[in-house]
């Protein structure tokens, strides 16, 4: 999946159908999230822009966009989430190349 396809999925999350300015917001998201797991130590391999399959890095990604996108009344209950995603992704020998 492509860094747009994954910017798609994630407006698709967050029920947004439209094309608009907001759209900046959700891909800017998308790039903290990517770069927080890079940060963590996840192998450039599981992050490269044009390859993104891994489902649990997806999710990663996914939730932290609906997390922090407006100011959704369940966001301490996202970021609970995405905090135990990362848990499971330190623990995953994620560090290590895909390839």
């Amino acid at each position: 999946m492509t860094k747009q396809e994954l910017i798609d999925k994630a407006k698709l999350r967050l029920r947004k159908s439209s094309n608009d300015d907001l759209d900046q917001d959700v891909g800017q998201l998308v790039e903290v999230a990517l770069t927080d797991l890079k940060r963590i130590g996840v192998n450039e391999s599981y992050l490269h822009p044009d390859e993104l399959k891994d489902p649990l890095i997806i999710e990663a990604v996914l939730v932290y966009v609906n997390a922090n996108f407006g100011n959704p009344e369940n966001h301490d209950k996202l970021m609970a989430s995405y905090d135990m995603i990362l848990t499971k992704i330190k623990g995953g020998g994620y560090h290590r190349s895909a390839n």
